[in-house]
């Protein structure tokens, strides 16, 4: 498989990006009571910002990921203790063992999943019963942002994700357009949905 941020990784972690993660890391905690007993996944980890911001609330967090590069600085930040509570996954989340767990999180990458109500079937499969998705992404833009490359979704329009999440059974506990990226002269909206199983 092509790893599409190989050139970009080693420069990923800048402080626009440390900045846009931390954001979408707050609303998550001031939304969702994180058990120190915890497990969760973060699907398109990368470097791991948002997942390391969130370590100390939890037990366990996988990190999966197709990007080696990515991974790659992930693993050069994990020191003795969060060597412990990190498991890296190189791969599709759906081709992972990962199972029984509290939430996944997926913030700016379920734009570069192709099937979206497949990647929310296997949500549904590996968290449990009251587990939570918590996605951070693009609302539905002209494909300026990307500059040209190839992604399988322009973001998404908010009411169409949230009818998709509601016929796999989830039920939404919060859906807001929180931030704005400023890119290409243009803003665009970020948003947060929180669903539970």
């Amino acid at each position: 498989m092509q790893d599409n941020f190989k050139d970009k990784a080693h420069s990923w972690d800048n402080p626009d990006k440390i900045l846009m993660t931390s954001k979408f890391s707050n609303q998550i905690a001031n939304s969702i009571f994180l058990y120190k007993s915890d497990k969760l996944a973060e699907v398109g980890a990368g470097t791991g910002l948002v997942g390391l911001s969130l370590l100390d609330k939890v037990n366990k967090i996988y990190m999966v990921d197709n990007s080696p590069s990515m991974l790659s600085v992930l693993r050069g930040k994990l020191d003795t203790t969060s060597k412990d509570k990190v498991e890296i996954f190189e791969g599709e989340f759906k081709d992972s063992d990962i199972k029984d767990l509290d939430g996944v999180i997926c913030f700016m990458s379920l734009h570069h999943i192709e099937d979206t109500r497949d990647f929310i079937k296997d949500v549904k499969l590996k968290t449990k019963k009251n587990g939570f998705l918590a996605i951070g992404d693009l609302e539905q833009e002209d494909g300026s942002f990307h500059e040209g490359q190839k992604v399988p979704h322009l973001g998404f329009n908010l009411d169409n994700l949230t009818s998709l999440l509601e016929e796999e059974g989830f039920i939404i506990l919060r859906k807001k357009v929180y931030d704005n990226k400023s890119k290409n002269e243009k803003n665009y909206p970020i948003f947060i949905i929180i669903a539970q199983r």
